[in-house]
């Protein structure tokens, strides 16, 4: 299938219509309150530009009352993309990360908050990942990947581009590393200060010669996943390690006295236990009181040790000190890592962070943290102040809990129109996310599966937003309950789910769709092929054969022995958890799409599934490939073409959110996942349904990009 798309139908066309809207959403992505807790500098990411807005604390929430001098917002009109705000001590110089348009190395930036003016620092020497400021505001730090260095799933699974793509491009262990360079501010120079042959991944520095980071010498984010806790001494440029985790490593901290650390200890995308060491003695202590925890920052005011904290709570966010929550809500907080995080004025009395939520778009907001009031959150930017209700109307998101086959409990979302509809059961739609290591929580406009959950929901279809084993939100048990067991206890988990809702009589068990995104994507192939509980399945940017994936995914290696997938010691394990290779059901018919410049899942494994389904010739199956994509899609055009297809992909063979089911719908109950992909087929029912041939989307749009999850 080439060229521009058909006509769509009324449901796809309302799907269409409701992700434009939220694809013109602007995104605050983190937001940064000065020391003096008076002003919030957020980087706002819009349909066309990222820039530096200002907004002033409410004086009623501010520790020191008085007037604020700097301006409502950064000046505008520069032609650059701006982000990763830091303010320096004097609560009026705030540096921040220039982007060059067109591509180019970045550079160091610090603007003048009273008078708009901006000063070019240094020019960074690959691309920016991390921006800190010593405590004194005389340096900064700069963790930076190399030109060609390969990013994570979580960055797009682009490698990074500071100018035009190498021809040829060179493959060679040991390069695109990433490091830390240190910067003078009052002069701009720059200091080369990683530990050489290795990788930083993530790292926490006060100024200094002392830095704390997760390391490896794996350069490929394959790394990351056998990355270690280090103390790194930036002027003899070496490093002592500190932890050797069981899991993977996130959010470091150090304290002001540069005597203790902390980290998150999780697994894959990171949220875990806070673990606190002590950089003299060597002592490592577990926060066992604590789990999902994604960051970090040590209470300077408290007793040694003490730490602010801030995680998953179920489907929501909570905020923690010493341990203890503090303020839990059903609503996502959020810094720059897509997890929630916070930002604290000096005295640590006012804290700010992005606050998104059902029936309320991301916005910057603020809160005191102690006494009458603490945790009461105050929006202070309206950059969705025209966004109403929902992205097309009304919509309802509300928790569901359910228990699997071995008696898991199980959380969930699920999203519809807040509307009064036909008494009749609804179509459903269950979206798996990715990670496994990740997770559905309560937000105005999930981005997840290509940002379909609240444009289905607007065209009637029910939402169902699965957490199964494998996610965030429920505990480390539940997070690593999937080690070993990928495709079994966490798709039965998903199966469940839909047998939950389909006995509480609101779904209609002959029109169920399966659709999932990476991680997510493999599930929803595995369910497609052992199962005939689905009328229809979409596969997105998703690993399909774990035996080629080792090899070559950047993460290969990595990820698939974090999860125990498989080995070159029992290669056939790779074979037997592959969607390629799996059969139990009678057929169901599966739109894959994938970005062709994805490197995390690279495109050869929709290849394999889409050509594994046509030899099969049990369903209908086609192939979507958008050329310049990644691991998540970006291209406005590409994402409203995309999901258009989706829409009528559903239509097509669920027959419609308000139509009658089609007969060939599937109708019988979840069942457990199916045989050994060894175990012979069963019969395959005669279809007359034509299969369709591959082929590329039109790409010969504009636009811009918008940030991935």
């Amino acid at each position: 299938m080439t060229g521009t798309v058909a006509p769509a139908q009324p449901a796809a066309l309302t799907v269409r219509r409701a992700r434009e809207a939220t694809l013109r959403l602007t995104h605050p992505v983190e937001a940064r309150i000065s020391p003096d807790g008076r002003t919030v500098a957020v980087t706002s990411a819009g349909p066309q530009r990222t820039e530096l807005v200002l907004a002033a604390v409410p004086e009623a929430l501010r520790d020191a009352p008085g007037s604020a001098d700097p301006s409502p917002e950064a000046p505008r009109g520069h032609d650059v993309d701006r982000h990763s705000p830091r303010w320096l001590p004097d609560s009026r110089t705030l540096l921040h990360i220039a982007e060059a348009t067109g591509g180019g190395h970045p550079e160091l930036a610090a603007l003048d908050t009273r008078t708009g003016t901006v000063r070019t620092v240094a020019t960074a020497p690959g691309a920016v990942e991390e921006l800190l400021v010593s405590d004194d505001g005389t340096r900064a730090l700069l963790l930076c990947a190399e030109d060609g260095a390969e990013r994570d799933g979580m960055n797009l699974g682009l490698p990074v581009r500071l100018g035009p793509a190498p021809v040829p491009e060179r493959f060679a262990a040991g390069g695109g590393r990433r490091s830390v360079w240190t910067v003078e501010l009052s002069d701009g120079s720059l200091r080369a200060a990683g530990p050489a042959g290795l990788t930083v991944w993530n790292v926490a520095w006060r100024g200094g010669a002392t830095a704390v980071a997760t390391v490896s010498e794996e350069t490929l984010p394959a790394g990351f996943y056998d990355a270690r806790f280090a103390e790194l001494d930036l002027v003899g440029r070496t490093a002592r390690t500190l932890h050797t985790p069981d899991g993977q490593l996130a959010a470091p901290a150090l304290s002001a006295d540069g005597r203790l650390a902390a980290v998150c200890e999780g697994i894959s995308i990171v949220s875990g236990r806070p673990l606190v060491v002590d950089l003299v003695t060597g002592g490592v202590r577990a926060q066992e009181e604590v789990d999902d925890a994604t960051w970090l920052q040590f209470d300077d005011h408290a007793a040694p040790g003490t730490l602010w904290f801030a995680g998953w709570d179920g489907t929501g966010s909570r905020v923690g000190h010493d341990g203890t929550c503090r303020w839990s809500g059903e609503v996502t907080l959020s810094g720059a890592g897509f997890q929630p995080a916070l930002s604290l004025d000096a005295s640590g009395r006012v804290a700010a962070t992005v606050l998104d939520a059902p029936g309320r778009p991301a916005e910057a907001v603020v809160a005191r943290t102690y006494g009458h009031g603490a945790w009461d959150w105050t929006a202070v930017t309206s950059l969705n102040s025209e966004a109403q209700d929902g992205p097309a109307g009304p919509l309802r998101t509300t928790a569901t809990t359910w228990s699997s086959g071995d008696g898991r409990p199980v959380r969930g979302l699920l999203v519809q129109a807040d509307q009064d509809r036909a008494a009749s059961p609804r179509p459903l739609a269950v979206l798996v996310h990715g990670g496994p290591a990740w997770l559905w929580s309560s937000m105005y406009a999930p981005g997840d599966v290509l940002g379909l959950a609240p444009a289905l929901a607007a065209a009637g279809y029910l939402v169902l937003l699965p957490n199964p084993r494998g996610s965030s939100g429920a505990g480390r048990e539940h997070a690593r309950a999937v080690v070993g067991d990928v495709g079994g206890g966490d798709l039965d988990d998903v199966l469940c789910g839909v047998r939950h809702i389909v006995a509480e009589g609101l779904a209609d068990p002959r029109r169920v769709a399966v659709l999932g995104h990476s991680y997510g994507g493999h599930l929803a192939a595995l369910a497609a092929a052992r199962t005939d509980v689905f009328g229809a399945a979409v596969v997105v940017s998703a690993p399909t054969d774990w035996l080629s994936f080792t090899h070559t995914s950047t993460i290969g290696g990595g990820y698939d022995r974090t999860y125990r997938i498989g080995s070159p010691q029992d290669p056939m394990e790779w074979c037997r958890r592959s969607a390629v290779f799996a059969h139990g059901g009678s057929g169901t018919p599966t739109l894959i799409l994938h970005g062709a410049e994805d490197r995390v899942t690279p495109v050869g494994q929709a290849h394999e599934l889409y050509r594994s389904l046509v030899r099969a010739g049990r369903a209908p199956t086609e192939l979507l490939v958008y050329a310049g994509e990644g691991h998540e899609f970006t291209e406005p055009d590409h994402v409203l073409d995309a999901v258009t297809r989706v829409a009528e992909w559903l239509d097509t063979h669920l027959g419609g959110a308000d139509a009658a089911p089609p007969p060939t719908a599937a109708a019988q109950g979840p069942v457990s996942p199916g045989p050994d992909p060894g175990a012979a087929s069963p019969a395959v029912p005669e279809r007359d349904i034509p299969r369709s041939t591959s082929g590329t989307a039109d790409t010969s749009s504009s636009g811009t990009s918008e940030e991935g999850r």
